[in-house]
């Protein structure tokens, strides 16, 4: 079956654990939390706890064997297999056990898919035998509520700008978040709220930057301006962690004017669009209108060239960050016609 994320953690909370358990998605921060919560549930010593990190292929009969293990003096055993590309022939002795699982044993397999493949006998043994649990990057919308909420049980009122100005520079990876909102919290530590301009002054290196400068200049498509921007950002820390800041940034602001188009097409009124993709009156002004001038099929056309960019540079490690960064921005800030020659 499949299981969300928050309904795994209830489970280890509970003691009612599967026979195994197999975790995919691309939120590693929350993926490496459930599995952490799973060592900590089991208090595994050394004979009852085990972890595979090598070659799956070599690894596969030892899987097998130490799953087929009793527990030694406790009542369940803990096995993982860390690497996350499992071979064909490993697949296949991991599917062949999961046939008739040994129930004191938990096997936790570990997965970079986005999700599972439905033609894949060992995702499908999983999931009759326990359970398949993705671990989506959380939309940004999804973001800044899980940061409002989080700065509620902390006793603090997080704002909407501060929240929007956090996930503007930091992305939707939770792991990201959670620190960069520690900081907020330490320091409005003797105010009742933190503020967009308290959330700006803990971005570390980046509290001088406008974290929504380069989505406006994607926005209105300035090629110089955002080739500039981009180009600051990256040098502001290692290409690979910056690159994923760069790319949201981008995504977003391509997709808030495909959502704005077809707010606009089913009659909400300008001023609810602004409130409700959480912009500003003044600053994003001209934000509509800069979205009328493209095409529903350009802007898809936008968001099909971001997600070729993500998956790019998650699959081939050999990519330059840069230089596929530079690529999308030349390509989203192309005149229209130009990138309609070119789809």
């Amino acid at each position: 079956m499949d299981l969300r994320p928050q309904d795994l953690l209830k489970e280890i909370k509970s003691g009612r654990l599967r026979p195994v358990y197999y975790l995919f998605g691309e939120e590693a921060s929350a993926k490496a939390a459930a599995l952490d919560a799973l060592k900590a549930h089991f208090k595994s010593d050394a004979f009852n706890l085990v972890e595979f990190s090598g070659d799956p292929d070599q690894e596969a009969a030892a899987v097998v064997s130490e799953c087929s293990t009793l527990p030694v003096f406790a009542e369940r055993r803990l096995v993982i297999v860390a690497n996350p590309k499992i071979p064909a022939a490993a697949r296949a002795a991991l599917a062949e056990y999961l046939k008739d699982p040994l129930l004191s044993t938990t096997l936790v397999l570990l997965s970079e898919d986005r999700k599972p493949d439905a033609k894949d006998a060992l995702s499908k043994a999983a999931s009759a035998a326990g359970a398949l649990c993705t671990f989506s990057p959380l939309r940004e919308e999804e973001a800044v509520e899980r940061l409002k909420a989080a700065a509620r049980t902390a006793g603090k009122v997080l704002s909407d700008e501060a929240a929007a100005a956090l996930v503007a520079e930091a992305g939707t990876d939770w792991g990201v978040l959670s620190q960069e909102l520690e900081k907020a919290l330490l320091y409005a530590a003797q105010k009742p709220s933190i503020s967009g301009a308290d959330a700006l002054a803990v971005l570390g290196y980046r509290k001088a930057a406008d974290p929504f400068a380069l989505s406006r200049m994607i926005q209105s498509r300035q090629l110089k301006a955002s080739l500039i921007q981009a180009r600051r950002v990256m040098s502001e820390g290692k290409a690979d962690e910056q690159a994923f800041r760069v790319l949201s940034q981008i995504n977003s602001a391509v997709t808030k004017q495909l959502k704005a188009k077809r707010m606009l097409k089913a009659g909400l009124a300008p001023d609810a669009i602004l409130r409700n993709l959480r912009l500003n009156a003044w600053y994003d002004k001209d934000f509509l209108a800069q979205a009328q001038k493209l095409s529903d099929q350009r802007l898809l056309r936008d968001l099909k060239r971001c997600l070729e960019t993500d998956t790019d540079l998650k699959s081939k490690a050999w990519l330059d960050p840069r230089i596929e960064l530079e690529r999308l921005v030349v390509d989203l800030c192309r005149p229209d016609y130009l990138a309609a020659a070119r789809a």
